[in-house]
């Protein structure tokens, strides 16, 4: 086959090319100028008070949960049916994905499964929007204690709106990402949004 089927062509043209230019010639390749302006606007966006970039939606999932101070002994709710990041890095800090069913008529997790996961390890759940449509926010906060977290994922729900909050800006942390394929991308990359200073700071060293 010489002509394969692509997901997705880049649409980069010459704003894009100068943009990248005028950073290669600043001489500062990572964490410069762009990227504050990126995070400030990232902020407005949602409607946080902060937004910290990272390398990715991989890295963003799981600064946002070594932030939270999740590790070994604990345990966190993950949908079955998600990216298999959001379930990884629960492993890579030491603690235990708990998968748990999804609704089938609209693929996101369903409350009541949470609900019923619910341990007195739990300390966190991932909340996964999917395809621009958010999670049922409100019975998801009503399934676990007020100390379990919610975490969104919301790498693919930029710009998606429940009951009037953005995604991004439902939970104690966000993650986003901007790989290619995504609504808004950087190339590579992803961010967490929270309003919370401590852990926007916690984000930022950890990065």
């Amino acid at each position: 086959m010489t002509d394969p089927i692509r997901l997705a062509r880049p649409d980069v043209g010459s704003a894009e090319l100068a943009a990248v230019a005028e950073v290669i010639e600043s001489g500062q390749l990572t964490m410069g100028a762009k990227v504050a302006e990126f995070e400030i606007a990232l902020a407005g966006a949602v409607g946080t008070a902060h937004a910290a970039a990272v390398s990715s939606g991989t890295a963003a999932l799981h600064l946002a949960l070594l932030a939270l101070e999740i590790g070994p002994g604990d345990e966190v709710i993950v949908p079955a049916y998600t990216f298999p990041a959001t379930a990884n890095v629960v492993q890579l800090c030491g603690a235990q994905a708990v998968l748990v069913d999804i609704d089938p008529d609209t693929f996101l997790v369903d409350p009541a499964a949470v609900a019923a996961a619910v341990t007195p390890r739990t300390r966190a759940v991932m909340a996964v929007h999917l395809f621009g449509r958010p999670v049922e926010w409100e019975a998801l906060q009503t399934s676990a204690p007020q100390e379990v977290v919610l975490v969104e994922d919301a790498a693919g729900a930029l710009g998606a709106r429940y009951r009037g909050t953005p995604c991004g800006a439902l939970g104690v942390a966000a993650c986003l990402s901007f790989h290619p394929r995504k609504i808004v991308t950087t190339g590579e990359g992803g961010a967490v949004t929270t309003d919370e200073a401590g852990l926007d700071e916690a984000v930022r060293r950890l990065r």
